[in-house]
């Protein structure tokens, strides 16, 4: 039997706890400094700085289509008929899993709307404007280059089969490349323009101070929900449940550094590898997961528009549309910071009447919760790799 594998820490220096604490602690460090000593930075330099913001935004998602092709490539380059099998049902139990977390989180946001004040009492007007307009076009969806990545790398390994693994190789070691350079050192850059402009919008503010029993009700019940997928991952088993928490602190510590599950991926195929019996299966699961599979995003998300649209008479076929558009636009959610809720804000404002004013305060709360989101996201993909192993090697 053989796997679709990338073998990703092979190609990438293992960085140490203290370098993931390292990152982390910058990015905390970036948004205290702008909550206590954001007034004090001109206006000008708020706008350059946020200009500069949206266009690394711009960079990555027009980037990223293409790691997420390069590192399905290099998945599927030794292919055999039953990875054609394994991509179907990864896809389809990712859409499940989805699917229960919005669920619940939909459950949740109507506990919180019953037992809380509304998240509508934050008020976010937007009063700095970018310096100047930088846009990329898509050329490629997540979804579309995933399934490129896929067909052409079968194609390749039928047609150049002597050179499809040195192409294999040489594209991942590009992509990854890409990441280590590019993506992980700016992302302080990116957050603290975004922050800078939230704080002189004033939103930091009125989150923390007047909303901040919301934001932990959330937190727990997300954490916690992870938690037991652990436990059932194991069979509620305690020292293999703990175990396979443990294995994951370091990619989830590199996930609230980078906030994002892409840059945090070499990692989290450590841990994962680390937490099944066949590890080259977890080598064909976390690339496809990184992208599609979020827990976070779906708990966040869900639980927020559920708020935010409190006011509203929106009607049960509403909600039921919005989640199952939800569900498939998962499917082209791009891995990087702010990259979950960047792909929603079209059908929060087609399905759930969504008005200017509301799309920038949910832009602006999910960024203040990327590091949170993202986390949960990786660690919600170890629980699902463990799982959908175990299933895997009884279907096989």
């Amino acid at each position: 039997m053989l796997y679709l594998t990338t073998n990703l820490p092979h190609y990438v220096p293992r960085k140490s706890l203290y370098q993931n604490m390292l990152q982390l602690l910058t990015l905390l460090a970036v948004i205290t400094s702008v909550v206590f000593f954001g007034h004090l930075v001109p206006v000008e330099a708020k706008a350059l700085l946020c200009s500069v913001s949206l266009s690394i935004k711009e960079i990555l998602l027009f980037t990223m289509p293409f790691v997420i092709f390069a590192l399905i490539f290099s998945s599927v380059n030794n292919l055999k008929q039953s990875a054609v099998k394994f991509i179907l049902l990864i896809i389809v139990v990712i859409f499940l899993s989805n699917l229960v977390s919005c669920l619940i989180a939909y459950s949740v946001g109507h506990f919180i709307l019953q037992n809380t004040c509304s998240i509508q009492d934050i008020k976010y007007k937007e009063t700095i404007a970018p310096l100047w307009s930088f846009k990329l076009p898509l050329l490629l969806s997540n979804f579309h280059a995933l399934a490129y990545g896929f067909l052409s790398s079968i194609a390749v390994s039928v047609l150049l089969p002597k050179k499809s693994k040195e192409l294999s190789r040489k594209m991942l070691d590009l992509t990854l490349f890409f990441l280590k350079t590019f993506l992980t050192p700016v992302i302080p850059i990116f957050v603290l323009g975004l922050v800078l402009k939230m704080q002189h919008d004033q939103v930091l503010s009125v989150i923390f101070k007047d909303s901040s029993i919301i934001f932990i009700i959330i937190t727990s019940v997300t954490y916690l929900y992870i938690f037991l997928l652990y436990g059932a991952a194991n069979s509620f088993k305690i020292t293999s449940w703990i175990t396979n928490i443990s294995n994951m602190i370091p990619a989830f510590i590199t996930a609230m550094g980078t906030m994002s599950s892409s840059a945090t991926m070499p990692l989290t195929l450590e841990g994962s590898k680390k937490n099944v019996k066949q590890p080259e299966v977890a080598s064909s699961i976390i690339p496809i997961t990184a992208s599609f599979h979020l827990v976070g995003d779906c708990f966040f998300i869900v639980i927020l528009s559920t708020m935010i649209t409190s006011s509203y008479a929106l009607s049960t076929t509403d909600y039921i549309t919005f989640l199952l558009y939800f569900l498939l636009f998962k499917f082209a959610i791009v891995a990087v910071p702010a990259g979950g809720i960047v792909v929603m804000l079209p059908i929060l404002e087609k399905y759930l009447k969504f008005s200017p004013e509301m799309l920038s305060l949910i832009t602006a709360l999910y960024v203040v919760f990327d590091p949170i989101i993202t986390s949960a996201n990786v660690m919600g993909n170890g629980a699902f790799t463990i799982m959908f192993t175990k299933l895997y090697g009884k279907l096989k």
